[in-house]
């Protein structure tokens, strides 16, 4: 789940385009409970706490490929670990 945080108000983002600086993700995976901020970048949109980074790439038409995110994992040695991963929801407007 993606929320805009505006002075403290959380909303749900219903469309990527309403991405506002200081969203963030909500991501249940593996067991673990991640919470990333979302983080401007050029060539794909970026959540991250510079441990996790939970990525969209762009489809060819520039639109983000919000079916197939990326989450890269920075371990201690400094080695980056990838898992691929698919959206439950397929309907989603994001």
């Amino acid at each position: 789940m993606i929320r805009n945080n505006i002075n403290g108000d959380f909303s749900i983002v219903e469309n990527i385009s309403e991405l506002k600086p200081g969203a963030f993700i909500n991501i249940n995976w593996n067991k673990k409970k991640l919470m990333l901020p979302y983080s401007l970048r050029k060539d794909y949109i970026s959540f991250t706490d510079k441990k996790w980074d939970w990525r969209y790439q762009f489809n060819k038409d520039g639109s983000p490929d919000i079916n197939n995110p990326s989450l890269y994992e920075l371990l201690p040695s400094g080695e980056v670990k990838t898992h691929f991963c698919q959206s439950e929801d397929k309907s989603s407007n994001l």
